[in-house]
């Protein structure tokens, strides 16, 4: 694990454990960590510079870049646009993880293959978190630029922001210290995860690797706090990317253009973490005080600590303290209403109504490993914060909520949204 503090008077550094369970090599200051979704804002960053460039619009159709583009709905195809991407609104089934190999072509291939992807909802209609979303974005910067993804990402913006070790393909990871993943299996060993080379198709939604003092510097750039001599994208788009887009629902209050945004009492933040095959990062910003605290960690359930490390340190050194949630009463029959098994592509969720709330245990199903093998979480009790809203988990800097959503008069949910995402109920069950 790896801490950033950064401040207008300087940065710190903490490191702890090793790079390996199997080599013992410690975990150095420069040691490269995969830092999964964080990289979504660094797409985000890219876009904007090619919209402040005249290359793009937030507003643009994506079919009128891509006349190749087919999705299943053809009205969504016509009407989606960047800012449905940027914003995770375009209703694309938003977890596909398909490995399209390691040549130039493997994003087209990508895009192509989303001919077959559900339309969850309308363009604009929910917000719900859409790696494929990014992955489409992400052609759409090779398009523009006639570049590859991962070349426009090194040019326009590692290299005018000096991010010298930032990288994606796993030929350029090998040449300096590296962090590798880890997970626990169900004997509770702790073991290294060999497929932790993501596939090419998913860099733009999560494939950056980077050091501490890169995230920071990156961090930096977007609190004003790193002058930079010819730097990619104006104060006024950072100012955009920072600003309220969409309600985010359960992931945050809102979500800007890449950037997740709540508040911790009346202090704003805004922040992305990232989760990838035994790694778990996460950058929280505090804009108004020009505060950062970045997290790396390589264990898939880092984010078990560097989320009690945060709110302990915004607490401790900066005077946030995060507020309890105030709880509501809900009744039993209400409660009941809630009760199933929804599903979406990456897991299976069956909610049980108990008194005073709702237990949410959760199976998943697939993810980015190339391993097929269910693996059953932690169940998380729900405690009712509003009618259709539940909080979960000790009080945290980080909201973790699950909310519910109807489809016209329908007396049970269609969708409970959890971790991010659109769970779609199956049939009508008493649990």
């Amino acid at each position: 694990m790896v801490i950033g503090i950064l401040t207008p008077d300087g940065r710190e550094v903490v490191t702890h454990g090793v790079a390996s369970l199997e080599t013992g090599c410690p975990v150095r200051r420069d040691t490269l960590f995969q830092i999964g979704s964080i990289s979504k804002v660094y797409l985000a960053t890219l876009a904007m510079r090619l919209v402040e460039e005249g290359k793009l619009t937030l507003d643009t159709p994506v079919a009128s870049v891509l006349p190749e583009l087919e999705l299943a709905d053809r009205e969504a195809q016509q009407a989606i646009t960047l800012w449905h991407l940027l914003t995770h609104t375009s209703g694309i089934e938003g977890d596909r993880f398909d490995d399209y190999g390691y040549g130039d072509d493997a994003l087209a291939r990508y895009v192509a293959g989303l001919a077959s992807a559900r339309q969850i909802h309308p363009p604009g209609q929910h917000w719900s978190y859409c790696n494929s979303g990014f992955s489409l974005a992400g052609r759409l910067i090779e398009v523009v630029t006639g570049r590859s993804f991962e070349a426009a990402m090194r040019e326009l913006i590692f290299g005018p922001l000096g991010l010298e070790r930032s990288c994606f393909l796993v030929q350029d990871v090998l040449g300096y210290p590296f962090a590798v993943g880890h997970r626990t299996d169900e004997h509770g060993h702790v073991g290294v995860v060999r497929d932790f080379a993501l596939p090419r198709s998913v860099h733009p939604a999560g494939g950056v690797w980077a050091t501490i003092d890169d995230l920071l510097d990156f961090a930096a750039f977007h609190l004003g706090l790193r002058p930079v001599a010819a730097p990619p994208i104006s104060w006024d788009s950072i100012t955009m990317m920072q600003a309220p887009q969409v309600a985010a629902a359960n992931w945050a209050d809102w979500y800007g253009l890449g950037w997740a945004i709540w508040s911790i009492g009346s202090v704003r933040v805004i922040g992305h973490g990232g989760s990838t095959n035994g790694y778990q990062a996460h950058l929280v910003l505090l804009p108004e005080e020009r505060v950062a605290i970045a997290s790396l960690t390589n264990h898939e359930q880092g984010s078990s600590a560097y989320l009690e490390v945060e709110t302990w340190l915004l607490t401790e050194r900066f005077g946030i303290r995060p507020p309890a949630p105030r709880l509501c009463t809900v009744s039993e029959r209400e409660l009941q209403r809630y009760a199933g098994t929804y599903t979406y592509p990456l897991a299976r969720l069956t909610v049980r109504a108990v008194t005073g709330g709702l237990w949410l245990e959760a199976v998943q199903t697939r993810g980015l490993s190339r391993e097929a093998r269910e693996r059953p979480l932690p169940p998380l009790f729900l405690r009712p914060i509003g009618e259709r809203v539940f909080a979960t988990g000790p009080v945290r800097a980080v909201p973790n909520r699950v909310d519910f959503i109807f489809d016209g008069d329908s007396e049970h949910p269609r969708w409970v949204r959890a971790f991010g995402r659109l769970a779609e109920r199956d049939a009508i069950q008493e649990y």
